[in-house]
């Protein structure tokens, strides 16, 4: 860097603030490079093009336009120099003043690096949590909720002329829209819900983000139930409230029999097909409480770990996590408080991504390429083709890497206990 002197010192955030003295003599080579370029671009009336005399070209230069690209240049390349001597990785555009002083200029730059991670002791917070034993088991009530819903999914709807009692499936017109549910167990909310306001208000998939201490209190003064309470003891035909109720269906479920039992799965009998569901039951809760485990570990990894955490990782997941809030309240959605009630979310998912990565370096559990392509063509498989091509390649590329080595972090980790 022809003798070129700076100084940094770190500031928050893994912000470095660099001072680049550059003399008169250093800069100039700089600028007489992109002087002599900009010359040969000048056009003059009586003159092809870069062939008008030096002086007659420079005199109608922009001297400021000339001035801030050999500044451009002389700030790209130091810096390439600087980060490659210090081992920085720049995530962020840096911020620059540029000073006169008698014999040259100083170049005042605050660069945000990808921050230093020093990990705790990770493998025996890891030894300490998964050699915890937790017994888990599918227990008799929880295989017969099983069967019920089995049984319930396979119920006969009979047409009744009775009162509709709770437990009855109705068809209703609600508002002129046709709708059908279980009574008991309704998806319409009340008017008021301001979260409800969305296309698909009255969708089975339609849920309050329980996350949200305000969508919760919202779904409460909604008073989801309050059209079961309504329909409950009237009859086919009844208008009421802005409701027509269309017709009440009885359920009629079957038995389960051995018979059943081999039509849903194969099983010699019931008592075969509760064993299975038992089994099953057993591995959810034991993939549960791994999971769980994996959370109470990271947290304790990130809580032992000294971290610097630029500002611009908070505010770019943030940004995603309010854009998926979006997509769930078009109405009454105050961005700027949404945004610091995630706030703290957010810095613990970068936090944890940024322990996640550094123990995938340091272990060298980084995802091949063959492995990152798999995954991504796990996760394309699962949406529509027209959907799938309207994706960024490389956010697939990203989130596919990330799958892979978190996936590949914890596995190492389990291994230890």
């Amino acid at each position: 860097m022809w003798g070129m002197k700076y100084t940094y010192k770190d500031l928050h955030g893994s912000v470095k603030h660099l001072e680049v003295d550059f003399s008169q003599v250093e800069f100039s080579k700089y600028w007489e490079t992109v002087h002599s370029e900009a010359v040969k671009e000048v056009e003059i009336k009586g003159f092809r093009k870069g062939s008008a005399p030096v002086e007659m070209a420079s005199a109608a230069l922009d001297k400021d336009k000339v001035f801030n690209e050999a500044a451009t240049r002389a700030i790209r390349e130091t810096l390439k120099e600087i980060t490659q001597e210090k081992g920085w990785e720049i995530v962020d555009q840096p911020k620059i003043n540029i000073e006169e002083k008698a014999d040259g200029f100083i170049f005042k730059i605050d660069l945000v690096v990808f921050p230093e991670i020093k990990l705790g002791n990770y493998k025996k917070l890891a030894k300490q949590v998964f050699s915890e034993k937790t017994e888990v088991v599918g227990t008799d009530e929880e295989v017969k909720e099983a069967i019920d819903w089995i049984l319930n999914s396979r119920a006969k709807l009979i047409r009744s002329v009775n009162p509709a009692k709770e437990g009855d499936v109705v068809d209703i017109v609600y508002k002129g829209k046709p709708d059908q549910f279980v009574l008991g167990s309704s998806h319409i909310e009340a008017d008021g819900c301001e979260h409800c306001a969305a296309e698909g208000k009255g969708s089975k998939e339609h849920k309050h983000d329980e996350s949200n201490p305000s969508a919760s209190s919202l779904a409460e003064q909604a008073g989801q139930g309050w059209i079961d309470k309504k329909i409950v003891g009237r009859k086919e035909g009844e208008e009421f409230d802005g409701i027509k109720l269309v017709s009440i269906f009885v359920r009629e479920l079957p038995e389960m029999t051995d018979a059943l039992a081999a039509e849903l799965g194969k099983f010699k009998s019931v008592d075969e097909m509760k064993t299975s569901i038992k089994e099953g039951i057993q591995k959810e809760k034991e993939i549960k409480e791994n999971e769980k485990k994996r959370i109470i570990l990271l947290e304790k990894i990130v809580k032992d770990s000294k971290l610097d955490i630029p500002q611009v990782m908070i505010e770019k997941t943030l940004a995603g996590m309010l854009e998926e809030y979006k997509a769930y309240f078009k109405k009454g959605f105050k961005e700027e408080e949404v945004k610091e009630k995630l706030r703290p979310e957010a810095e613990k998912n970068v936090a944890s991504n940024l322990v996640l990565y550094r123990i995938s370096k340091d272990e060298k559990l980084d995802p091949s390429p063959e492995e990152i392509e798999a995954e991504s063509n796990k996760f394309l498989a699962t949406m529509r083709p027209d959907m799938a091509s309207k994706i960024d390649p490389q956010r697939i590329h990203n989130y596919s890497y990330d799958i892979v080595k978190n996936k590949k972090v914890f596995e190492f980790l389990e291994k230890l206990k």
